[in-house]
């Protein structure tokens, strides 16, 4: 499956490119801005995203994820350090958003996955 990730935290970057790496996923980019995740989409057709909440930049991650579902329905796994209950009511995500917290283990990366791509 090829994966983009948009992160901006490089230890992040690093644990996710190693499992998914070794989970036998590619990663086709890695972005820091909602502008470069919304236009990598565009230009990759990545498969699923990992998208931080925070990006750099003016354009949030829950921003570029609704730019990004104009055109593409694709799989999106937000990665935060909140709990989820946090971010639906504060960032209005949806019900079903799936959501990864840091830091990031293989069995939550696993099951993010899953759910991600059960919908």
């Amino acid at each position: 499956m090829n994966i983009l990730i948009a992160e901006v935290d490089n230890n992040t970057i690093s644990d996710l490119k190693a499992i998914l790496t070794n989970m036998g996923h590619d990663v086709v980019g890695v972005v820091s801005t909602g502008r470069d995740a919304i236009d990598m989409t565009r230009k990759l057709n990545p498969d699923l995203i990992f998208i931080n909440i925070k990006l750099n930049g003016p354009i949030s991650g829950v921003e570029a994820v609704n730019e990004i579902y104009k055109f593409k329905n694709i799989p999106i796994i937000f990665i935060t350090v909140f709990t989820k209950n946090c971010l639906t009511k504060s960032l209005q995500l949806p019900e079903d958003a799936v959501t990864l917290s840091i830091p990031i283990t293989k069995d939550h990366l696993e099951y993010s996955i899953s759910m991600a791509l059960s919908e």
